[in-house]
């Protein structure tokens, strides 16, 4: 039965629906508390955090959410209403009042908790009181849950829980933007551990691997899980690849700028998770890159999937459709949209060597031969911007390559075919 649902996605990725909350319509994008403060914060840094996002300008980069991680909350629920308590020593003003500060700067606040009997710092948890919780956090006006699953042993319990959550929030007066932390799902037991079959009808994001950390291989590895699942992601639901480490100090530029590219290419939420109160030029070059960070958020609501990888594994090209106004054309005589193959696309050309490398996008790659499976075939003519140098490239015929990516980076460009193809035998 796995077998054939599996099949049914493969041929027909429409075939799965997203969660119809209003919510999400494009990758959410904001900061976390847990890289920089960890269980060390009160609200005096969350507010001076909600300040530096909007003087850093990452607020008007679209980084909208500031989110909690664990250790908010007080060691024990009330022994009368069974509801959760924040730690009323760092945070004495409550919930309610930091929500209304953050929303003050124009920011959105997001929580987190866990699903099990206890978080993963071995707070109380939210398990078999989904209803009462959810009740609790609309009432602090929050705007995005992040749902743990830790302390909860049995496998099927879990992916019940978050069902339930899902549940829970949808019956709340206050709109609540539903994060599905799912890495420990990826088990290899009761066909559980594939989040984005199940995932997309229940949560607006959901993670896709297990937890990421400030090493390379950690950004290739998720990289490699979330190649061929593109399909999931749709407006109200996004393959999650996990908080940004751009910033943490453990990589170098062009590993980061690699991460930053290839997260927003694969339409994966855009969360930041360094210390913005010590980010460096270099670092916010990165990550308030607005042509980047546009084809994160692009209206047609497309997920980047890879397109080529080297035999050797050297190096390999990835791509999403982009919108452009030209994707669709009117045919008069029947009265209907004929959609065209996709014109606009952005690409990223990863290098996975440690040493400099020339890449060749080749534009069949893109395009194929669509338009006129037998011959004669096209010669695509394509203009060419490279995003992160911000410059126009130029027209090329057939090919482009990209010279010397340093080891570990990445060219980011969008290709666009001319509206004039020539045709050869």
């Amino acid at each position: 039965m796995v077998f054939i649902i599996w099949l049914i996605l493969l041929i027909n990725p429409l075939f799965i629906s997203s969660l119809n909350n209003g919510l999400a319509l494009t990758p959410p994008m904001g900061w976390s508390t847990w890289n920089v403060f960890h269980c060390d914060y009160n609200e005096t840094d969350l507010m001076e955090m909600a300040d530096m996002l909007v003087s850093s300008g990452m607020l008007s980069a679209g980084y909208k959410y500031l989110n909690i991680d664990d250790c908010w909350e007080a060691s024990s629920r009330d022994p009368i209403t069974g509801m959760l308590k924040y730690n009323e020593t760092r945070f004495p003003h409550g919930m309610r009042a930091l929500a209304d500060y953050i929303h003050s700067k124009g920011l959105l606040f997001g929580m987190y908790t866990s699903s099990g009997e206890y978080t993963c710092q071995q707070y109380p948890g939210s398990w078999q009181h989904e209803y009462l919780d959810a009740a609790v956090f609309a009432n602090w006006n929050i705007d995005f849950l992040k749902l743990d699953c830790c302390y909860q042993d049995n496998v099927k319990d879990r992916a019940t829980a978050f069902i339930s959550w899902s549940k829970a929030l949808s019956i709340q007066n206050h709109s609540i933007l539903y994060s599905c932390d799912s890495d420990e799902l990826i088990l290899k037991e009761n066909n559980l551990e594939f989040p984005f079959l199940w995932a997309p009808e229940y949560c607006n994001m959901a993670r896709i691997w297990f937890d990421i950390y400030d090493e390379w291989i950690s950004t290739v590895t998720i990289l490699d899980h979330a190649a061929n699942i593109y399909y999931a992601s749709q407006p109200g639901y996004w393959n999650d690849l996990d908080i940004l480490t751009v910033g943490l100090g453990g990589q170098t530029l062009e590993e980061y700028t690699a991460q930053f590219s290839l997260w927003a290419l694969m339409s994966s939420p855009l969360i930041a998770g360094n210390d913005i109160r010590r980010m460096s030029k270099e670092i916010g070059n990165i990550l308030m890159n607005k042509e980047v960070i546009a084809i994160n958020q692009d209206k047609l609501g497309r997920s980047g999937n890879m397109i080529r990888r080297a035999v050797d594994g050297s190096y390999e090209v990835w791509a999403k459709s982009i919108y452009h106004q030209n994707m669709s054309q009117f045919d008069s005589t029947h009265h209907t949209l004929r959609f065209t193959p996709p014109r606009f696309h952005a690409v990223v050309l990863l290098n996975r060597l440690n040493t400099t490398a020339n890449i060749t996008l080749d534009f069949k790659d893109l395009f194929g031969n669509a338009l006129s499976p037998h011959p004669p075939y096209p010669i695509w003519t394509v203009s060419i911007r490279d995003l992160w140098l911000h410059q126009d490239l130029g027209k090329f015929n057939e090919t482009w390559q990209a010279s010397n990516v340093p080891g570990h980076g990445v060219r980011m460009v969008t290709v666009l075919l001319d509206n004039t193809t020539n045709f050869h035998y």
